[in-house]
């Protein structure tokens, strides 16, 4: 099995969960009540598709497979274990969000990334844009635009 087909298949089974929670939100209690599933069931959809055809383009190709398109599963390499150290900390993000609130954890969810991108040199810059961005937004959404994002349940803001 190639990357192309791995690849192919984890869209369709996202692109299917993604349309199947989409179609079953609630409906609106004004305006359309199903306008805000039509997009987000059309999102789904593509991805969906377009995982079928990767996935079917890849098993009609003629030839062998290369070797170098086959997954080879050992050791990760340095890029390797950024990327599972990204997952991980976007998955944390995910779950720390809501006890957290907004700002804590995205400030702590842009510093390890930032970290992950930037090493120990740029440690204050790493920490300086995570907080000011992370402020900045908080401020822009829930006081300019009036948007509440979660709030701090451990300071009570």
């Amino acid at each position: 099995m190639t990357w192309n087909m791995i690849t192919g298949l984890v869209a369709m089974l996202i692109g299917v969960a993604y349309s199947w929670g989409a179609w079953t939100l609630p409906q609106a209690s004004f305006g359309s009540p199903t306008g805000h599933i039509i997009y987000p069931v059309m999102l789904g959809g593509i991805m969906t598709l377009l995982g079928l055809s990767l996935s079917v383009r890849e098993w009609l190709s003629k030839g062998k497979a290369d070797a170098k398109a086959s997954p080879k599963f050992g050791k990760l390499t340095r890029h390797g274990r950024e990327i599972a150290l990204a997952i991980v900390a976007s998955v944390g993000y995910a779950l720390v969000f809501k006890p957290l609130g907004y700002v804590i954890s995205t400030v702590l969810y842009l510093g390890a990334v930032l970290f992950l991108v930037n090493g120990r040199e740029k440690l204050t810059r790493t920490v300086l844009v995570a907080v000011l961005f992370s402020v900045g937004v908080y401020v822009l959404f829930s006081v300019l635009l009036g948007i509440q994002l979660p709030r701090m349940p451990i300071l009570d803001i």
